[in-house]
């Protein structure tokens, strides 16, 4: 089991700035705070944007150490996978894989990603997902699937890069200022 604040790799973006992929820490609380936040922000701004379902209100700093202390038992216990990309500092993406939590489903795990918008179509999201693979796999995962807005091409690019494939449309499934969005659903065996 990987432990908080484990890092799994650092690299450099064509400008030049310095990514570090870990795993949250106990010590992210006030990044993770104000990460989740410019997201909620992000989506209250923008009607089109494309991020999923959530981020309908700003998070305060006790739900935020709520969900923290939850999910550090839970990476802990082998039960999330997780890794978040940093510049400079400032936490600019979280993924994670949550296993399945039946008998029969534990071989299974749920992706979820998501990103600020300025470093969105850069390769950070395709690192992460390689990461997130390569940790489920080694954790005795067999499959993987994710779901977001079918119109979010950046992300069905990065995901299709990880290896993933269509495996359904879930019609009109998140309404959003008066309009319907299909869901996408992407799968890969690992």
């Amino acid at each position: 089991m990987l432990k908080a604040g484990h890092i799994y790799k650092r690299f450099t973006l064509a400008s030049g700035r310095k990514v570090t992929l870990r795993v949250i820490r106990w010590e992210d609380l006030d990044g993770l705070l104000l990460f989740i936040n410019s997201l909620v922000k992000e989506k209250q701004g923008d009607s089109s944007s494309g991020l999923y379902s959530g981020f309908d209100k700003k998070v305060t700093r006790e739900e935020e150490t709520e969900w923290l202390a939850q999910n550090l038992v839970e990476i802990e216990g082998g039960e999330v996978i997780n890794a978040i990309a940093e510049i400079g500092g400032r936490i600019i993406a979280n993924g994670e894989v949550t296993r399945g939590r039946y008998k029969d489903t534990r071989r299974h795990g749920h992706m979820g990603l998501t990103m600020i918008s300025e470093y969105r179509g850069r390769g950070i999201g395709r690192m992460i997902i390689e990461t997130l693979v390569r940790e489920s796999r080694r954790a005795g995962m067999r499959t993987l699937d994710v779901e977001f807005l079918a119109e979010n091409e950046t992300a069905r690019r990065a995901y299709q890069k990880g290896g993933f494939k269509q495996a359904g449309i879930i019609p009109h499934k998140v309404f959003r200022d008066g309009k319907y969005f299909d869901g996408l659903i992407m799968a890969r065996e690992l």
